[in-house]
């Protein structure tokens, strides 16, 4: 049943890439830097998480010789990670070449051009009915998109998703993001559950509401990635809710000012329960707020779009495209 699946999925999209015969105009920036997206927020934590030592006692009894702790893990624990994922991805999807989504495998030159990934990363099609777009391994790192994003997709907004990503791993959020998660099943495999024990005490010194931070400030930085990818912010805006509603972004138009006005509605209420509220409530509802967008698969939507429509206008944005 998984053969026929893949074949299909494989005939489905070799006919459709037909419609994506010819690649659309695009300009690549001269001297782009990933600093020039990423948000100060997203680089001062990830700075900071660089900086933790290893405690001297528990460096010598791992005989390692690395003071931080974050190189040391990634030396010891990328090798397994990439095998296990290459395993798990290999089952789910369809790897995009120039023989199987040709037309797809050009867009995916394309982006990486205009970001200035010099190594081009290998990209999956999974089958999927929600318009979602991914990276993992952060020693290899893989590219799914969903079968219905492509599916449901046109060519710009393709070239957002796959900007975003890529945006993700030029800013290395790959790595954090597994560590934050609990990705990291090699630790224990590897270097036993006491060593996993030790990562764990680590990373809970890390506040919810600090990663919730840095979730919307690294959303932030790979929405602009996704932007000077796809070059058109209405189509980037759009294409934003599109995702999250898995609506066909060729059949709907979703209005990005009317989406917002739903924001005035949540900020309204929001009002209503705040004045009721003595401080010591209002503190946990704020925490609660925040807190939630951790298990959100499309966190901080409405902050995401204004900030968007602010690095568009931005002397930043509009400096790379003048000669």
């Amino acid at each position: 049943m998984d053969r026929v699946y893949t074949v299909f999925i494989v005939s489905f999209f070799s006919l459709m890439g037909m419609a994506f015969a010819e690649t659309l105009p695009y300009n690549v920036p001269k001297n782009l830097m990933f600093e020039t997206f990423q948000t100060e927020e997203d680089q001062n934590f990830l700075e900071g998480f660089r900086e933790k030592k290893i405690p001297l006692l528990v460096r010598k009894a791992l005989g390692t010789e690395h003071d931080f702790i974050v190189p040391w893990l990634r030396e010891n624990t990328a090798e397994l990670n990439d095998y296990q994922l290459t395993i798990k991805i290999m089952k789910r999807g369809v790897r995009v070449t120039e023989d199987q989504f040709g037309w797809l495998k050009k867009e995916v030159d394309v982006c990486a051009e205009i970001l200035g990934l010099e190594k081009v990363p290998h990209v999956f099609v999974v089958g999927d009915t929600s318009m979602t777009a991914d990276v993992v391994n952060f020693h290899d790192p893989m590219i799914l998109l969903s079968s219905d994003l492509i599916e449901k997709s046109n060519v710009i907004a393709l070239r957002f998703a796959i900007g975003q990503q890529m945006g993700h791993i030029l800013c290395d959020h790959v790595f954090f993001e597994m560590l934050f998660s609990g990705g990291f099943d090699s630790i224990q495999i590897i270097l036993g559950k006491w060593v996993q024990s030790l990562i764990e005490s680590f990373i809970s010194k890390i506040s919810n509401l600090i990663l919730v931070d840095w979730t919307l400030a690294r959303e932030i930085s790979a929405d602009r990635a996704g932007l000077i990818a796809c070059q058109d912010l209405e189509v980037a805006r759009q294409a934003m809710i599109n995702f999250k509603l898995a609506i066909d972004v060729n059949k709907v138009k979703i209005n990005p000012e009317d989406y917002l006005k739903q924001a005035k509605i949540v900020q309204a209420k929001r009002n209503v329960v705040h004045q009721k509220l003595p401080d010591a409530a209002r503190i946990g509802i704020e925490r609660w707020e925040r807190s939630n967008q951790l298990t959100s698969d499309h966190p901080f939507m409405f902050l995401r779009f204004h900030a968007l429509a602010g690095f568009s206008e931005s002397e930043l944005y509009q400096g790379l495209w003048k000669e």
